[in-house]
């Protein structure tokens, strides 16, 4: 590398340090020309508190207490107020799971030359140990004549007032994290700037550092959700529900029903799948009966699809006597989704648009792994999710080895990539029974030659479609004869069985639920908001004008239109110029997909996993398309508008690493960052 290029290198790292020093502490120099005036007790009045002396109160049966500041013209002496500095211990603050804890909120009243009454402003969380949030930033109308501090507390009734100050001066702080998440900002529009050279080679080049760059993208979008995992302590909770590891336990005994005995409590009642029957009872999930398992004929069974059971969870049993962990394998899964998603794309890439930069397909890979919905699913592992990426994993496998089965000269196929596009196809359903539409790409792949048979002899053709079916046959075996052995029916995962919040065994198709759902995963635009982490989850159900039927449903952060702008590129597909078969099978086969978690399942967002990615691949796919007919003009149109909508995608998804269980789970961290990017 030449000399030019090492300094080119240093701007995004001198950017995020510029940034980082002079942005981000903005109210440091503000407050350089500031008097900083420790307010004195004796115009201090609080009331709803006992003092217990030394500054120590303790609230009362109100629940909040109210600290007046008085006489403030005479503290301030004709300055302006700009913050209120407020020092509080609390010695029964604690970090529970599960609940936001540890705070202490503030509501600040001002009586000013603009409120004859008090104005009351927005509630304020306080930490004491996140220095920023004893700032209470206060930009009032004229002179202030008092403020009121409302305060309740998250743990306890007792607070100490160490001390208040007006108009304090704010320390210098760099934080290494922020520093961090913007220098790879920075590296990244560097990387995708105008002049790069992934602009000017397309995919069929050899070059590893291309590959380099792959890696570091997929690094940059899995190792956040990492860092949280390790502190999110809400995480921990999931050690009730541990479905695969339970039946790595019981199929390591020899048996297929789990290890655990249904208690008399469950078998006596009329109908154990009723919550209301259940809770009418006095039963207690996890204490009295296993949560979202399923009972059947005095037995508890588990109804995700065994194969991660198999292939993961029960090895490392075997292997170890210890079990594997939910968050572990999700990391794991995580990073062969995206590595399967770059490898179908780049391989779909080779074979219709060889001449396509190398910068769009690092875009699409990363739209489509966000979109899919695994940013708030490695985010904040659960069990539920663990057979859902798994089978987005296989399918990506799959579909690549596939197309690579097909020769490039398109005369013959490759019967091993076949043979193993189809068992990723086959695991992919033992994972996830719904994953089974996807099977249905091998028409458009391979439809043409096994017809006539073009470049390659009859006999030939008979190993190729032998190798497509084979594989299938003893999965589907193995999980008929399963469900056989369970149930008593081929296709029966005990889906209807399960002690959950709905009754199953009775389950009905609802209109108002499929309306709700096709407008939920596909227009639904994401709630916005200015306080991190910058996106509100959305109820919908108490919006529902349809009707009141019952159907399981989950908060949700906007559709696939609204978040995820690739998707603005599937009508391309449709046109007559720009049609592509394979990409109108995806959203026929996607859409079938999403129309059967909506009619069984429900509504909700972390059931996108199934569906959301072979709708955006479909995307990628007419954007492709349509670069691909476009004139030379229109190509550099095409250009900026994928750029544009992979920053605005990317910023969307990037806020869903936090808006799982992180502020339950560690509350700590939760407004550490929100204060981090408050400044």
């Amino acid at each position: 590398m030449d000399k030019k290029k090492y300094k080119q290198l240093l701007i995004p790292i001198i950017i995020a340090f510029l940034l980082e020093v002079f942005v981000f502490n903005f109210r440091t120099y503000l407050s350089l020309g500031y008097k900083e005036i420790s307010f004195p007790a004796g115009a201090m009045d609080v009331m709803g508190a006992e003092e217990l002396g030394e500054g120590i109160y303790a609230i009362g049966e109100e629940g909040y207490a109210i600290i007046y500041l008085t006489g403030m013209s005479d503290v301030l002496q004709g300055r302006k107020l700009h913050n209120v500095y407020v020092d509080v211990d609390l010695p029964e603050a604690e970090d529970n799971v599960l609940t936001e804890s540890g705070c202490m909120y503030i509501t600040p009243y001002v009586r000013d030359g603009g409120h004859d009454q008090y104005d009351i402003l927005a509630e304020h969380v306080y930490r004491t140990d996140i220095e920023d949030s004893k700032f209470l930033w206060i930009t009032p109308a004229g002179e202030v004549k008092t403020v009121a501090l409302n305060i309740r507390l998250g743990e306890g009734s007792v607070f100490c007032i160490q001390d208040i100050k007006l108009n304090a001066r704010r320390d210098l702080k760099i934080s290494f994290l922020r520093l961090l998440i913007l220098l790879v900002t920075a590296c990244a529009v560097y990387v995708f700037r105008g002049g790069s050279s992934i602009w000017k080679e397309d995919i069929r080049s050899k070059s590893v550092k291309n590959e380099a760059l792959a890696v570091a993208l997929g690094l940059c979008l899995i190792l956040p959700a990492l860092a949280i995992d390790i502190s999110d302590h809400a995480v921990d909770l999931q050690a009730n529900f541990r479905p695969y590891q339970r039946l790595a336990e019981a199929f390591a005994a020899g048996q297929l029903s789990l290890k655990e005995i249904p208690s008399d409590a469950l078998a006596a009642l009329e109908n154990p799948y009723d919550i209301t029957v259940r809770d009418a009872a006095g039963l207690k999930e996890h204490v009295d009966y296993l949560w979202d398992m399923v009972y059947r004929n005095g037995k508890y069974y588990c109804y995700f699809g065994p194969v991660p059971c198999v292939l993961f969870y029960l090895p490392v049993y075997l292997i170890t006597g210890g079990h594997l962990s939910d968050g572990v394998l999700m990391i794991i899964l995580a990073a062969f989704v995206y590595a399967g998603i770059y490898m179908a794309l780049k391989e779909w890439l080779k074979r219709h648009a060889a001449d396509t930069p190398v910068a769009y397909l690092l875009m699409f890979t990363a739209m489509i792994f966000a979109g899919s919905g695994m940013m708030s699913d490695i985010a904040a592992p659960d069990a539920h999710d663990i057979p859902r990426v798994a089978g987005l994993a296989f399918v990506a496998w799959g579909l690549y080895l596939w197309q690579r089965s097909v020769r490039t000269d398109r005369r013959g196929i490759s019967i091993p990539a076949l043979a193993g596009g189809s068992l990723c196809l086959a695991l992919a359903v033992g994972c996830r029974p719904n994953q089974a539409v996807y099977s249905f790409l091998s028409i458009p792949l391979f439809a043409g030659y096994l017809k006539t048979g073009d470049g390659f002899e009859k006999k030939d053709r008979n190993k190729s479609v032998a190798a497509l079916l084979v594989p299938f046959v003893p999965v589907a075996v193995l999980l008929m004869a399963y469900n056989v052995l369970r149930f008593g029916s081929v296709f029966d995962f005990g889906y209807d069985y399960q002690l959950t919040v709905l009754d199953y065994s009775k389950k009905n198709i609802l209109s108002d639920r499929i309306v709700i759902g096709l407008y939920e995963y596909l227009i639904r635009l994401p709630r916005m908001t200015y306080r991190f982490p910058f996106i509100e989850d959305i109820s919908f159900i108490q919006d529902n004008a349809f009707g009141h039927g019952s159907f399981y449903y989950t908060r949700g952060y906007g559709g696939m239109f609204g978040s995820n702008l690739l998707m603005w590129f599937i009508p391309v597909v449709f046109t007559k110029k720009n049609r592509d078969k394979g990409g109108i099978w995806l959203i026929g086969l996607s859409a079938l997909n999403m129309m059967v978690n909506i009619c069984v399942a429900g509504v909700a967002y972390h059931y996108r996993v199934d569906f959301a990615a072979a709708f955006l691949a479909a995307g990628a796919m007419g954007a492709v398309r349509l670069r691909e007919h476009s004139s030379e003009d229109a190509r550099r149109l095409v250009r900026t508008i994928l750029i544009t909508a992979f920053v605005l995608s990317m910023l969307c998804h990037s806020c869903f690493y936090y808006i799982g269980s992180l502020r339950a789970g560690n509350t700590g961290l939760y407004y550490s960052m929100l204060y981090g990017w408050l400044g």
